[in-house]
């Protein structure tokens, strides 16, 4: 299952940047490992987006709490399950191998 994670900072962004390097860091080890799929900043620059492949909502949660920006108290995060159902033939497979895909060329 994926799991769509929408943070907002709370803090300052020099209280975030104090913290950039380890954030990075927890997000490189979680790609490593298969939890993060792909994440970034919003923009305006007020929080991040992720897309997680976990087996349940308490594991994505558990993952999204072990963030040093949450850890730190410096951003919250709204967690949401997700089954992709419909996707472009450009989206990787295994993000919704049950989707149905549409290319460029259906209508």
């Amino acid at each position: 299952m994926l799991y769509l994670e929408i943070s907002r900072y709370i803090r300052s962004l020099e209280e975030i940047d104090a913290r950039l390097a380890s954030h990075r860091e927890w997000l490189r080890r979680n790609i490593a490992l298969g939890h993060i799929l792909i994440a970034g900043r919003r923009t305006p620059r007020v929080g991040g987006v992720i897309i997680f492949k976990a087996q349940t909502e308490a594991e994505a949660r558990s993952i999204a709490e072990s963030d040093p920006f949450v850890i730190a108290g410096v951003a919250e995060f709204d967690l949401v399950a997700w089954d992709p159902t419909i996707r472009s033939a450009e989206a990787p497979e295994s993000w919704g191998p049950e989707a149905l895909v549409i290319t460029s060329a259906s209508s």
